[in-house]
């Protein structure tokens, strides 16, 4: 999504003359010097790319609320560079409030430059898919941190009311079940 969008910015920006020659060429040429094959266009990775954007920042036309203001352009700058950075590693085993903020500011960075409304709306989809997916982890979290002592007492008073009650799978993993005897 990044890169993709980057690569338009970039080359709309190029098109309209706002791009410094000499910042296309030194990228260029550090790009060759690492070995790395020859890119169409601008789709270098992340990190190559912010420091175009970086490097011409005072020339180009932002998108957004923040486009305007350089101090928020210059937040978003760093903001990328830091998400460049934990995306260039594995981030499978980064806690929850990283991968959050890691989509946060993609998404802040993608409206920045002037990110299409179907990847805005891919994006908040995955952010509200990962945020119920942490909201149910810890909610099974919450229920397996239960002793097993409690869960019995719980359930031998637990009335049949609509409220859920805890109970054991078939695997021996204390699990939440909804109570539906009222409902029949």
């Amino acid at each position: 999504m990044l890169v993709h969008t980057t690569n338009k910015f970039l080359m709309n920006e190029f098109c309209q003359g706002r791009m410094a020659v000499d910042s296309i060429k030194k990228t260029s040429d550090v790009w060759k010097s690492k070995g790395r094959p020859a890119v169409i266009e601008f789709m270098y990775d992340q990190p190559t790319q912010r420091e175009l954007v970086a490097a011409n920042q005072h020339n180009f036309r932002f998108h957004g609320d923040r486009a305007a203001d350089p101090v928020r352009i210059a937040s978003m700058l760093y903001n990328w560079k830091q998400v460049a950075g934990v995306m260039a590693v594995r981030t499978f085993c980064s806690p929850d409030t990283v991968i959050l903020k890691l989509l946060f500011d993609i998404e802040q960075i993608l409206e920045l430059l002037g990110g299409v409304e179907g990847i805005m709306l891919r994006l908040q989809q995955i952010r509200g898919s990962m945020s119920e997916m942490m909201r149910v982890a810890r909610l099974e979290k919450n229920v397996q941190k239960v002793p097993h002592a409690q869960v019995k007492a719980y359930n031998s008073t637990a009335s049949d009311s609509v409220s859920s009650r805890i109970t054991a799978n078939e695997h021996g993993r204390r699990g939440r079940k909804m109570s539906s005897d009222s409902y029949a």
